[in-house]
């Protein structure tokens, strides 16, 4: 059984190879942005959280690694908890593989030594309390560091201007040790430019997602390095309002950081839920229900009406995911001959997603068809749905289904009445449309219970977000 799913496999030789959503196109047209470009460069890939983008950056970085390039990945969020983001952006760059063996590998190494030695200096520096243990383990460097490291221990530094005097010293040792070692990359048969991949920016601590941004600004700035990073950029200008105060130009002030922004488009939501489909193992489960005929459909309807509602509600990727993950488990509590109610259940699963506190009043009798319609109404996109076929349908479902027999006969008998109105004009076709589908429905050789469906989907609804 799965109701959880991995993180998509992305294999090293062929990037593509489980390319459901077809990104083939898009991650060409950035491989070859980035070969044009070089470096120092800053590619910011701007999404919405939960819309795909860490699969696309590493199909992206397998991409590049067939054409010859040196690529590192780092999970921001996963070390957001570290005091000074260089310390883990270095501790990357020092975990890079790259086949060379004997002088070439310890001049690399000898280079890192000396990046790694002055990362613990300068994040040290912001500790005012612990600048004398700088001094610590550096006498093996060159005099240039060991100086400035000893001044920035002792008690000599008189005034502002003589500290960062110092600390330009180091920095900028920084940069010729680290540009030293990208260098090497041909000797180790790669491109010449260092890919460096940023994901998840936008869900670190606000202070960390800034101070992140400022050390790649001020200290990889250096020939043949470039940066891709993977952002929600509407969430990085809250992030930036959050540290700098609701006056801040956010947008202007992110600009400082980025050379280039590129939209990620929005994945079609039908094409999404069938990727979902084939991972989760549910078209096996479907395929071995189609011995009934009625229930042969009830795939496709399912999907027709969850993409249609995830669109209406603008459900992330990853809140589909979680949908779907639902869905698996009615799917287990639902044998192969009965009934799923795939409208029914599409529309509970998307409104626990969603509308949790409808969803329960739903799921306890209290809210009637009218509050579900008005509801989705109400949506930016709703009133597309309640006037069509698919909103028509929801509606003669949940009034066919009510397990209150005189609320149901009551909704029956005011849609009639207004249909036999003779002074109303509006809406009359969509009562007269919402009658004949109750009555299809109801002429069926089967009776529905909507307290039955909801008791399958209320049990999966356990599953947290």
């Amino acid at each position: 059984m799965v109701y959880r799913l991995s993180q998509l496999e992305i294999p090293q030789g062929d990037p593509f190879k489980f390319d459901a959503l077809n990104r083939r196109p898009m991650v060409k047209f950035l491989a070859g942005l980035i070969e044009n470009t070089g470096g120092p460069f800053v590619l910011a890939l701007d999404s919405p959280w939960g819309t795909g983008k860490t699969t696309l950056v590493q199909m992206l970085k397998a991409e590049l690694e067939l054409k010859h390039y040196a690529c590192l990945y780092f999970n921001a969020w996963q070390v957001d908890y570290v005091t000074d983001p260089l310390i883990a952006l270095v501790s990357s760059i020092d975990r890079i593989e790259l086949d060379v063996e004997g002088k070439v590998k310890a001049s690399i190494k000898g280079h890192m030594k000396i990046v790694r030695r002055v990362t613990s200096i300068v994040a040290k520096r912001t500790a005012v309390a612990a600048a004398k243990v700088l001094t610590a383990g550096v006498l093996d460097l060159d005099g240039e560091i060991e100086d400035a490291a000893a001044e920035f221990a002792g008690d000599s530094v008189s005034d502002v201007v003589e500290l960062f005097q110092k600390e330009t010293v180091l920095l900028a040792k920084f940069k010729s040790e680290l540009e030293a070692v990208i260098k090497k990359l041909p000797d180790a048969n790669k491109k010449s430019t260092l890919v460096f991949f940023v994901d998840e920016i936008d869900r670190c601590r606000p202070t960390f997602s800034i101070e992140l941004l400022e050390r790649i600004k001020h200290l990889f700035d250096i020939p043949n390095i470039l940066f891709v990073l993977s952002l929600d950029k509407q969430q990085l200008e809250a992030s930036t309002a959050a540290v700098y105060g609701p006056n801040i130009n956010s947008a202007e002030y992110l600009r400082r950081f980025i050379d280039l922004e590129y939209a990620i488009p929005v994945v079609k939501t039908k094409q999404f839920v069938e990727s979902l489909f084939l991972r989760f193992g549910l078209n096996d489960i479907f395929a071995q229900r189609t011995a009934n005929y009625e229930l042969k459909f009830d795939r496709q309807n399912f999907i027709d009406f969850f993409s249609s509602l995830a669109e209406a509600l603008s459900l992330t990727l990853r809140a589909q995911e979680r949908c779907i993950t639902r869905l698996r488990v009615v799917m287990d509590q639902t044998p192969n001959n009965h009934y799923l109610e795939p409208v029914l259940v599409a529309l509970l699963i998307v409104l626990k997603a969603k509308n949790p506190n409808l969803f329960g009043r739903m799921c306890r009798g209290d809210a009637t068809a009218k509050d579900v319609m008005s509801y989705l109404y109400d949506l930016p996109n709703g009133k597309e749905i309640f006037s069509g076929r698919d909103g028509v349908l929801i509606e003669a479902y949940l009034i066919a289904s009510d397990d209150n027999l005189d609320r149901k006969g009551n909704l029956i008998g005011e849609l009639s009445a207004w249909i036999n109105n003779q002074e109303v004009k509006e809406n009359k076709d969509r009562a007269l449309q919402l009658i004949q589908m109750i009555n299809t429905i109801s002429k069926g050789m089967r009776d529905i219970s909507f307290s039955h469906v909801s008791r399958k989907v209320d049990l999966a609804a356990w599953i947290k977000d």
